[in-house]
């Protein structure tokens, strides 16, 4: 094209020489010439430097007569140029590209020039360059465009999520294969179907009713969990967001979708609350038997003090009426007469005491059967034999009678005094058969409660002041081993080891100042460790001092295991074993904190296995399975016991590495050996395998307010780095 507008040019304006010249900086060079071959024309033309100065053409007549060319080389040595046409080149940006111009030995009159056709031509020429300078910004769009569709394509196929193109009317129209796998049906199923066809009736209606609001400009965007069928109609869990694709008019023209698969947080999330349900069940209950037991135990706490108190107030009545003569006061010569009777004498056994002073204190209180046996034992006392001394001033419990003939128990209390060369014996009698009345009750309900204790579901345990046990029951020989009253006089730390003594010191103090507490601990039972709720209740005597503490335990072992195991379940993975995301990001954040303190760098090791999918597509998912725990086997490994290692998601796993220094060079060697290791042949499921991985590595050394998320995806964009190289390489 240039070279015919040169030859044109040439031919119109009848001259030797006719170019177009390009300019750049210092540097000129022709890109089309029509004629003579004059290369120092086009070298150092200067022409050129006033033409592109100027808009209009500019036209030298005759050279050797202007001021501004007369003396340069090319006027007055060869080529000896005489006239000169030209006009400036732009782009359309308006930079100057260079000139057409046309060149003759022979002078011209200005005048005679047709600068319209010049400027025709020059315009012809700016064309031709402006149409190559968008044909190369098309080219390079074409390239730019061609590689977003390419990493668009990429991205799509290898992402995590399904994404999926659906027209206005609820059609899908476009997707990946993630896309397919999460709603469970192939490509060909889904490619044309309306989107409603495959939503779970109890969620059509407000999945639809949330599209038409993105379509009418409602909301931005879609965004809502969704449950679809599966072609086998099972049900999947998804996490929906949806925006519109507009056209120029900014009318709807596509939906863009994207699918999360939540299918296994909801199913966790139900077996938690399944979980959560039946232990609260189970808590109720335990709540329940507890509270009866508690109420059982009130009760014969209750009556137990009830019966103390009023063995107290039997004993200060007692007192009071010792102090006041009140037991029956006898005197009885050596005869065995009678010769004292007091008021309480006369209470107790029914005679006044003109009607006994004188009779036989054999015939008047003792019951027949033992009078012969009182009278010879009362002789010898009299006689003041050795073997009846040791009777002064004890308490002797024998039968005694009333006068209506009715037997009962008394207590005697002996002495004699010789009065007037004579001797008399004395006695406080006193009945005992209220007293043998509450031993008996007393009795009776140690045995009752005995029997609660026992046969309660907890520990139930007095302890005194001095924190040594003086009761407790039979729950101690079922679940520790230990005899019946084992523990009586043992120091709590001895039982329960110095360690859980300290633990439950604080318990322990506020219990012994008056306030009831409550304690979890834990203590080695007969089939292995035993943990324990306790209730510690204060026994507060009546000048207000405690003098000990009742403990009531109840076994929470399985209620704490099954904590332990929801705990454990909720921070790793099910297939591998692995620490989780969730495990993952807590110990990212915990040793970016560390780094924060001490100055020590962190490493990230994302690794993601190589040509994965279609492994598991071909030889099945339990084979797949089987090659992610043998791949997460292989890492845990290759590892320090201190490095932590977490299945992130699918074939993606994160190694964490801290204390190591430097810690890149740690890095690199252990994702090295560890590709090297893979590379190994392995047999899984009877198939010879040889594994291989791409490995991204991040550093943080704690110079920045990185986040863990933000450490994370430097992982892993330099492990698609390393997928991008060739895979089975490793890449910072």
């Amino acid at each position: 094209m240039l070279d015919r507008i040169t030859r044109t040019a040439a031919r119109l304006f009848a001259v030797p020489v006719a170019m177009v010249q390009l300019i750049h900086g210092d540097r000129r060079w022709s890109l089309s010439r029509s004629g003579a071959d004059w290369q120092e024309a086009m070298e150092g033309l200067p022409f050129c430097t006033h033409t592109i100065g100027q808009d209009e053409p500019m036209v030298v007549g005759d050279a050797a007569g202007d001021i501004r060319f007369h003396d340069h080389a090319l006027v007055t040595g060869p080529p000896y140029i005489r006239f000169y046409a030209g006009r400036s080149l732009r782009s359309r940006r308006g930079d100057i590209l260079g000139t057409l111009c046309v060149i003759d030995r022979a002078p011209r009159e200005s005048g005679d020039v047709d600068r319209a056709a010049l400027g025709d031509l020059a315009d012809m020429v700016q064309d031709h360059l402006w149409s190559l300078e968008a044909a190369e910004k098309t080219h390079a769009m074409q390239v730019s465009l061609e590689r977003s569709e390419t990493l668009l394509s990429r991205t799509a196929s290898h992402a995590a999520v399904g994404i999926a193109v659906a027209s206005t009317d609820g059609r899908w129209l476009e997707m990946n294969q993630r896309f397919c796998d999460i709603l469970g049906h192939s490509r060909d199923e889904l490619l044309g179907a309306h989107v409603a066809d495959f939503a779970h009736p109890d969620d059509r209606e407000r999945g639809l009713a949330m599209a038409r609001q993105v379509l009418q400009g409602d909301t931005e965007a879609l965004d809502m969990e969704l449950r679809f069928l599966r072609a086998d109609g099972s049900c999947s869990w998804t996490q929906v967001g949806a925006s519109v694709l507009r056209d120029r008019e900014g009318h709807p023209e596509n939906l863009v979708v994207v699918l999360t698969d939540i299918h296994v947080r909801k199913t966790v999330e139900h077996d938690l609350a399944t979980l959560r349900h039946a232990l609260e069940q189970r808590v109720a209950e335990r709540t329940a038997e507890l509270h009866l037991t508690v109420v059982r135990l009130q009760g014969e706490i209750a009556a137990r003090a009830s019966t103390q108190q009023a063995l107290i107030e039997e004993k200060e009545r007692f007192e009071t009426t010792l102090q006041l003569a009140s037991d029956a006061f006898v005197e009885v010569d050596a005869d065995d007469r009678i010769v004292s009777w007091n008021r309480s004498a006369e209470l107790i056994f029914g005679w006044s005491r003109d009607e006994a002073i004188g009779r036989s204190l054999a015939d008047t209180i003792v019951p027949a059967s033992m009078r012969e046996r009182h009278l010879k034992a009362f002789e010898s006392f009299m006689a003041g034999l050795p073997d009846t001394g040791h009777l002064v001033g004890r308490h002797l419990e024998l039968s005694g009678v009333r006068r209506d003939g009715e037997e009962f128990p008394l207590e005697l209390t002996l002495g004699a005094t010789r009065i007037g060369g004579r001797m008399v014996a004395n006695a406080f009698l006193q009945d005992i058969s209220r007293r043998k009345a509450d031993e008996l009750a007393l009795r009776s309900s140690a045995e009752r409660l005995r029997t609660i204790t026992d046969n309660a579901p907890a520990m139930i345990a007095y302890i005194d002041r001095d924190l040594r046990y003086r009761f407790h029951n039979r729950a101690y020989t079922d679940w520790f081993d230990i005899a019946p009253d084992g523990l009586l006089g043992i120091r709590v730390p001895e039982f329960w080891g110095e360690a859980t003594c300290a633990q439950l010191q604080p318990v322990i103090e506020r219990v012994l100042a008056g306030h009831r507490a409550t304690a979890e601990y834990s203590l080695p039972g007969r089939t292995g460790p035993m943990w324990f709720y306790a209730t510690l209740v204060p026994h507060v005597v009546e000048d207000g001092t405690v003098a000990g503490f009742y403990l009531l335990a109840q076994d929470v072992t399985e209620r704490k295991l099954l904590y332990e195991r929801i705990e454990h379940e909720a921070s790793h993975d099910a297939l591998t074993g692995l620490p989780n995301r969730r495990a993952l990001m807590q110990r990212l954040q915990q040793a970016m904190n560390r780094v924060r303190r001490h100055d020590r760098a962190v490493a990230v090791l994302f690794m993601d296995l190589d040509n994965f999918k279609p492994m598991n597509d071909t030889l099945g998912h339990e084979f797949g399975d089987a090659v992610l725990r043998h791949f997460g086997e292989t890492i845990r490994g290759s590892v320090r016991d201190s490095d932590f290692v977490a299945r992130l998601a699918g074939d993606e796993f994160v190694v964490v590495i801290e204390d190591l220094e430097p810690v890149r060079d740690h890095a690199e060697r252990l994702g090295r050996a560890l590709l090297a290791r893979l590379a190994t042949e392995r047999e899984i499921q009877g198939v010879a395998v040889r594994l291989a991985a791409s490995v991204g590595v991040a550093v943080h050394d704690g110079q920045d307010e990185e986040t863990p998320q933000e450490l994370l995806r430097r992982a892993d964009a330099a492990m698609y780095r390393a997928k991008a190289a060739g895979r089975q390489r490793l890449a910072f």
